[in-house]
């Protein structure tokens, strides 16, 4: 991935894509789905190069705080889907598992947990989320070779971004 210049032409198959699953809470509440990228802190735009959905495996992904204007990076090596899912459970029981959640924990966030629609609205008005890259795996990796290339792309794109790190 590169930054973006104003002549660049833009693949629109490429990017951030909601799936195609009618009901898919992620996509339908949480999931951006752009060509391009950016940081808040630094407005540096950059564009992807690989079409990412919910369910792709093995991502670097960006949680932006939309009340206080914060970008939190983070890696999963099962699906944003997956992992976002944990995310709620975690912040529903308080279990402050990684820093986005400690986030809308600490700082008191208005989120209704009374039912799940409420629960996913409610959470949708506080972050958002943007899938970034796709880390290129051997399949014979190991669990623990997974990780370590996803926490290495995870540097980077914390470096580039200029975020705080989503855990």
């Amino acid at each position: 991935m590169i930054a973006s210049t104003p002549n660049q032409i833009v693949d629109e198959s490429l990017g951030c894509k909601k799936c195609s699953a009618s009901r898919c809470y992620m996509c339908k509440n949480f999931l951006i789905e752009s060509n391009t990228f950016s940081s808040c802190h630094t407005e540096q735009t950059f564009r992807h190069k690989q079409l990412l959905t919910c369910s792709t495996e093995n991502v670097i992904y960006k949680i932006d705080c939309i009340i206080h204007n914060l970008s939190y990076i983070g890696y999963t090596t099962t699906s944003i889907k997956t992992r976002f899912s944990n995310n709620k459970s975690h912040l529903k029981t308080k279990n402050a598992s990684c820093e986005i959640v400690k986030h809308l924990i600490e700082l008191g966030h208005d989120i209704d947990f009374s039912s799940t629609r409420s629960y996913d609205e409610s959470l949708s008005r506080c972050i958002k989320v943007t899938l970034i890259e796709k880390v290129d795996l051997d399949s014979a990796s190991t669990t623990a070779e997974k990780e370590a290339k996803c926490e290495t792309r995870e540097g980077y794109w914390q470096t580039q971004l200029k975020t705080l790190h989503a855990g």
